[in-house]
């Protein structure tokens, strides 16, 4: 044998057998702490962040806490038992960089005590998940959490689902979730497959600005003039509806499997406001699959189709409707996407206006 063949061969043997000393170490394989962390899930951990580079307050430093089952909330720290709503979404419902004290679900919590009904809740919301990252956790994170029995879960979703229309779907594809098959198995346990995933995510939320940072809204120019490519409407159509209402479909009957009422809240945001039925959306642009163009007014449209899928999927009863309010302010906003507590305090305020509205709810 040649020796720079031998060479390449044995270099090749290094690196295959390092790669399964990373994945037997660092996996999911035979370790289900390393499978929650590969999905993101941090436990048992307590951290301290400086927000002022985000938002204006007078206590800039904010605490971060998850139990030793992954979920947030003071009420039921550790006590997964006493949780009578759980929380389920993104970024959104994580809040990263909202206080323990100040979370739309704190706020929520006192409503309901103000109103004189005791209700546990929970916030289960992983930074950067889709819905399809929430149908992971319904089968491999909360199944671990024993005496976990919600009465209500919330799906605040929409958002996290809004970029996927074509390649970016490969991962969500129907197939998929209908089957535990072995490449679904080796993506649910495989350190480097999420290394990837997570740096794919990165990208995609430096491209599209969906990660944390502030915006000065005082310079974001807004216009009433919808941009929306008639091709990225085929595209959604045919590739994103048909996929988000199978996961939709998946969250929703997990909820019923589990004999909890399943809600789905329609997330807002700063891309666009409404002012006396108008729409005012931002007026640059942004592009899907870096070719459909759309701006704040086209996003609306895009994101009001994931929304009436929730209700085609689930029931008009079923699901709250935030993206269409129209008292959003600047203030309740840090970026497009991410609330300030002034904004965390008014989202649980309405969400607990809108439970006590559902007849069953009462």
């Amino acid at each position: 044998m040649p020796k720079k063949l031998k060479l390449i061969l044995i270099n090749c043997s290094i690196l295959l057998i390092g790669v399964l000393l990373i994945e037997l170490i660092f996996g999911g394989w035979f370790n289900s702490s390393n499978q929650l962390s590969n999905l993101g899930i941090i436990r048992d951990a307590k951290f301290e962040f400086d927000v002022s580079h985000l938002y204006d307050t007078e206590n800039p430093t904010i605490t971060y806490s998850r139990d030793q089952y992954g979920l947030r909330g003071i009420s039921s720290f550790d006590q997964p038992e006493k949780i009578n709503i759980l929380t389920v979404g993104g970024s959104t419902t994580d809040q990263r960089y909202i206080d323990d004290s100040k979370t739309w679900q704190e706020v929520l919590e006192k409503e309901y005590r103000d109103h004189g009904e005791e209700m546990y809740i929970s916030n289960a919301g992983v930074d950067g998940q889709s819905t399809y990252g929430h149908i992971k956790s319904t089968e491999i994170w909360f199944p671990k959490i024993e005496n976990l029995q919600p009465e209500i879960i919330i799906f605040y979703v929409g958002i996290n689902d809004f970029y996927s229309v074509s390649s970016d779907s490969e991962y969500d594809t129907i197939k998929e979730l209908e089957s535990r098959g072995l490449k679904s198995h080796i993506k649910d346990k495989s350190v480097l497959y999420n290394v990837y995933r997570k740096l794919r995510g990165i990208q995609k939320a430096k491209k599209f600005e969906v990660g944390h940072h502030k915006v000065d809204f005082s310079k974001v120019s807004y216009t009433t003039e919808e941009v929306l490519s008639e091709k990225l409407l085929e595209l959604y159509d045919e590739a994103n509806l048909i996929a988000f209402k199978a996961r939709i479909k998946k969250l929703y009957e997990y909820a019923r499997n589990i004999e909890a009422i399943p809600l789905f809240v329609t997330q807002p945001t700063y891309n666009y406001r409404i002012r006396n039925g108008k729409v005012y959306g931002v007026q640059g642009l942004k592009y899907l699959e870096d070719t459909y163009a759309y701006n704040g007014i086209g996003y609306l449209r895009l994101l009001n189709k994931l929304n009436e899928a929730m209700k085609e999927v689930s029931a008009p009863e079923l699901v709250i409707d935030l993206t269409n309010d129209e008292d959003w302010q600047a203030v309740d906003f840090y970026d497009y996407y991410h609330m300030t507590p002034i904004g965390a305090e008014k989202l649980g305020k309405k969400i607990h206006q809108k439970l006590s509205q559902i007849e069953f709810m009462k």
